[in-house]
């Protein structure tokens, strides 16, 4: 005797399918579009050797070219989601969080010369109109090492 599964049951796996694939694919290109914001933020920063009026200006004309949502972020809880070791290190974000990203400059000691690097975090933001901000992950890139000039003394922040 032949069993079979219904048009119903069979079309809601299909249903379902399809829906657990757009999820992923639209998380993935989420995800590719912030990493590669935080990407140029920071090229950028190693571009002009900081954070400085020349990078800001190029940073906010890449960025509405392409399309970023600029959400208002707190950098205050991005700031507490950097590990304890690098929170010591770093200072409070350069940025109010009005342009959708924060920047952090953090100091270290490398081979008893001081030097510092910036430490930048965007947010991939999956917005979803019945359930706003269902998820907001923040996600962090840092610059090379870049040597203080400023800093020769030993107890150098």
């Amino acid at each position: 005797m032949k069993e079979s599964i219904g048009y119903t049951v069979t079309l809601n796996i299909i249903i379902v399918f399809l829906i657990i694939l757009f999820t992923f694919l639209s998380a993935a290109l989420i995800y590719f579009k912030s990493n590669k914001v935080s990407n140029v933020i920071t090229e950028t920063i190693e571009k002009y050797e900081g954070y400085n009026t020349y990078a800001k200006s190029e940073i906010g004309s890449k960025l509405t070219s392409w399309g970023y949502n600029k959400y208002k972020v707190n950098c205050n809880n991005y700031y507490n989601k950097i590990g304890s070791k690098e929170r010591l290190n770093c200072s409070s974000s350069l940025t109010d969080g009005s342009e959708g990203y924060c920047v952090f400059v953090c100091r270290e000691m490398f081979d008893g010369e001081w030097y510092y690097y910036y430490k930048t975090s965007t947010n991939m933001m999956i917005n979803i109109p019945l359930i706003n901000d269902l998820l907001n992950i923040p996600i962090f890139s840092n610059t090379n090492r870049l040597y203080d000039f400023e800093c020769q003394s030993e107890i150098c922040k």
